[in-house]
Parts: C-alpha cells; sequence; structure tokens
C-alpha cells in the first residue's frame, strides 16, 4: 500500500488504517498473510493463480487524501483504499462499488462497458490512485463541453446554500481561458467533485480535482472569488504537474518520498495562473488581481523565512514539513506556495521586458509542455534554458539569485514595466500593496492590460 499520495508531500502511512486483512483460495480455503513491512503483505498462494484478499479501511477522515464513509457521503482516495501486488502495478483493474439503489456515483474513471451500475474500469494502479471516488444520495451534476471534451462539477454534501448553475458557468469560463492558453485539452472527460464539509483544500488529479469547499466561505463577491481561484488552481494542475512535471514526479514510487527543487513551478507557477486565467477569462478585473498579488508579496516580505531558505530549499526540504508546506515555520523557511507566484510575477515581467512584450512566460510553458510533457519530465536546467530561449537572453543569474539564494527580491523591473508602485503606509498588512502609479505612461498601462488579456 502507498505511504503517500502524489500531490500531497507527506508521508501518511495508509497501511496503518488497514484492518483484518485476510486471503483465501476461490475454493474458500484459508491463506496464510504475513505482514513483512508496514506497508506490505506477503501472501502464501500454495502455487494457486487465484486469491481473494479481504480488509477494512478507517474511513473517519475529512481531508483530500484521506477516506470518509457516513451515512449520506462517501469519499475514496485511492492510495489510502486500495492494496496492490508490488510488483505488477501496471495492470488494468476493475472496481465495482456496492451502493444502496438511491445512491449514485461520481469519479473520472471510466465506466465498464456493459457492465453494472457503479462499475469502473482503470488503465492501471497509477490511474486508480488518481481518480477519487464519491458517491451519495444527493449529489448534484453540472456539466458542459470545452474542446471536445466533457467537463462535469459533482456538488456533494451541504449544498443547499450553492448556486451550481452560476458556479458551473463561471469554471466554464477559466476552462475556456486554460484552453486558449494551452490550445487544446489533453483529456476526454474531466470531473470537478466538490465536496461541501468541514475543512479546506484541494487536491489535484490528471483527469480530476477533489475539492473540499464551504458555502458559508463563499458568501461575499471577495470570498467567492477566492474560491475561484481556488478551483481554478487545482484545475491548472491538470497540465502543469499532472502532464509537465519535474523528472522527479514520475513514475511515481509510492513507497518512497520523491525530491525535487521545482516545486515552485508545479505549485507556485499554478498559483500564479490559477489567479491569472481568474482575471483573464473576465470574472474580475485589474484592482482584484493587483489585490491578489499584493496579499502574495506582502504575506512574503513579511516572512522572516525568506532570508534563511532559499525557494529551491523550499521545495527540497517539504517531506520535512507537517502539512505538504501549508502552514510552516515561517520564522526559519519559506512556502513555494507563496514565493513561487511572486518569482512567477517577477519572471513573467523579466521575459516581456527583454522581449519588448513580444514574449512571455506564457510562452515559456508553452514550449515546455510541448518539448517535456507526458512521460519525459524536466530538469531544472531544462526549465531554466527553456526560459532563457523565449527571453533571447540568458536567465541564469537572474534564477540564481531568485531560486538559490536568499537575497530580496528586485521587484523594481516589473513596477516599471507594469507602471505600476507600492502604496507604502505603516500597517504591515497594507504596505506592500500594490497600485497604479498616477503617472503611468500608456504604454506601461498597455503592459498591464496584455498581462491580463493575454
Amino acid at each position: 500500500m502507498p505511504i503517500w499520495s502524489p500531490g500531497y508531500y507527506k508521508v501518511e502511512n495508509y497501511a496503518d488504517r488497514v484492518h483484518d486483512l485476510s486471503a483465501h483460495a476461490p475454493d474458500g480455503a484459508a491463506l496464510e498473510v504475513t505482514r513483512v513491512a508496514r506497508n506490505r503483505w506477503r501472501i502464501a498462494t500454495r502455487g494457486g493463480s487465484d486469491i481473494v484478499v479481504q480488509y477494512s479501511v478507517v474511513a473517519d477522515q475529512q481531508f483530500v487524501t484521506a477516506n470518509w464513509a457516513g451515512d449520506s457521503l462517501i469519499v475514496l482516495n485511492g492510495a489510502p483504499t486500495f492494496v496492490t501486488i508490488a510488483d505488477s502495478i501496471r495492470r488494468p483493474v476493475e472496481i465495482t462499488l456496492d451502493l444502496p439503489a438511491t445512491w449514485r456515483s461520481a469519479t473520472s474513471l471510466d465506466t465498464v462497458a456493459g457492465g453494472t451500475r457503479d462499475r469502473y474500469r482503470a488503465a492501471d494502479y497509477d490511474e486508480l490512485v488518481d481518480s477519487p471516488i464519491i458517491a451519495g444520495p444527493n449529489l448534484r451534476f453540472r456539466s458542459f463541453a470545452a474542446d471536445g471534451s466533457q467537463h462535469t462539477i459533482v456538488d456533494a454534501g451541504a449544498v443547499d446554500a450553492w448556486d451550481s448553475d452560476r458556479a458551473a458557468r463561471e469554471i466554464a469560463r477559466f476552462v475556456g481561458e486554460d484552453l486558449k492558453f494551452w490550445g487544446k485539452l489533453p483529456y476526454h472527460r474531466y470531473v470537478f467533485l466538490n465536496v461541501f464539509r468541514r475543512g479546506g483544500g484541494g487536491l489535484e488529479h490528471a483527469n480530476s480535482t477533489l475539492l473540499t469547499s464551504n458555502a458559508a466561505r463563499a458568501s461575499t463577491p471577495a470570498a467567492y472569488l477566492g474560491w475561484l481561484n481556488f478551483v481554478s488552481h487545482e484545475y491548472f494542475h491538470a497540465m502543469n504537474v499532472k502532464r509537465l512535471r519535474p523528472i522527479q514526479l514520475g513514475p511515481f514510487d509510492y513507497e518512497g518520498a520523491p525530491r525535487t527543487p521545482s516545486l515552485w513551478i508545479s505549485e507556485g507557477l499554478t498559483t500564479y495562473y490559477g489567479d491569472l486565467m481568474v482575471a483573464r477569462s473576465g470574472l474580475a478585473g485589474t484592482p482584484e488581481y493587483l489585490g491578489w498579488m499584493s496579499a502574495l508579496i506582502g504575506q512574503l516580505q513579511n516572512t522572516p523565512g525568506r532570508l534563511v531558505q532559499t525557494l529551491s530549499q523550499s521545495s527540497l526540504d517539504v517531506w520535512n514539513s507537517e502539512n505538504s508546506a501549508v502552514g510552516m515555520d515561517r520564522a526559519n523557511t519559506v512556502s513555494y506556495y507563496t514565493k513561487g507566484p511572486v518569482v512567477g510575477f517577477l519572471l513573467d515581467a523579466r521575459i516581456r521586458y527583454l522581449t519588448d512584450g513580444r514574449r512571455s512566460l506564457d510562452d515559456v510553458m508553452r514550449l515546455a509542455y510541448a518539448r517535456y510533457s507526458g512521460a519525459r519530465g524536466f530538469t531544472p536546467e531544462q526549465f531554466r534554458a527553456a526560459a532563457s530561449e523565449v527571453a533571447g537572453a540568458s536567465l541564469d543569474d537572474w534564477f540564481h539569485r531568485a531560486l538559490d539564494t536568499t537575497e530580496e527580491l528586485d521587484y523594481s523591473e516589473a513596477l516599471a514595466w507594469y507602471g505600476l508602485q507600492f502604496q507604502r503606509g505603516d500597517d504591515p498588512k497594507t504596505q506592500w500593496q500594490l497600485g497604479v502609479r498616477p503617472d503611468a505612461t500608456p504604454t506601461q498601462k498597455s503592459h498591464l492590460a496584455s498581462l491580463l488579456s493575454s
């Protein structure tokens, strides 16, 4: 059984929540089971080619990498649910859910042709782990098409106060913006599993995302835009990290903790573009976007750990944190969720400046996707080289300072390019607030407009 879930960089030892694992032959004869490691079992098959394994899983956690089973909702994640043959994860898998007649299930897995209700097929164990499943009697389904691909939003849990139609319309808008960005969508179906319950957080998957939502937290316009940014972030991951990934993040070693210095790309740039896609789709304007970026810059500049830990080291050290880089020790560490998108903002401005606005970080992402997506993956050096190629000049020194040192970031070039300034004040919460300079030129204003409309 895996010890972690791809996308959440924390060892969770799911086998600890497995109980009563037993095995028997097709004729019912019991087979000896020995637990040989914390997450491994050996079964004496007596030469048989078919065996039946049974076990129970504790399902009482409301989290995006855990399982929950209640009276009106089931949430199943692959890693903490399914054991597999240790040396044979490339074989196809079929899953059948035994549910009450009034319940429905939802997942990105394909249904088995001609099969019974709630029967699904995964091409291999990787796809099974990467495809959460929810089920319940009151699921709401909303769908739309883009680029010939079906998109379904499935709302579950306490949804009475939620406007599912509005959310589906607005998700469709930033999905359309992502389509413009990448040029095509790499899947035939994508599912937003939107579960209303206590807690927070989301987790990306190749063809779906599992979201923990709260209708009350989206009760104001600003909070609702924050929710859209959250969903947009998880959706952008379908391309950035699930298909365009650091070379260390695949094929997955479910029993090891892969370390990469590039989570500032996979997570930080996903945050940067998640916000941009919402703005570019017209769901938010310039003031809202500048407010989001200001909040990130302010959080970074008020984190003492930015002067202690480099951005690359923040990524490499993620397994040492308690919650996959969320809520880290601010005195001694810096989060790639915070510094990563700020570096993305500055890198984008740097490329636009060097090319007089003809190229941008958008072009870097598309070039990297064309070269390194799928089974290949990229090294840090390859991503940096792609950025230098797009910029038409070496960015090695720029990357070294931003990623591999604890020097303060230089905002001057980006501010000058976009005609922005910080609204300095005594309050540390607002002193990094971005605003358009009163004397910003039409050219500078056009640069900012280009960022929000590319």
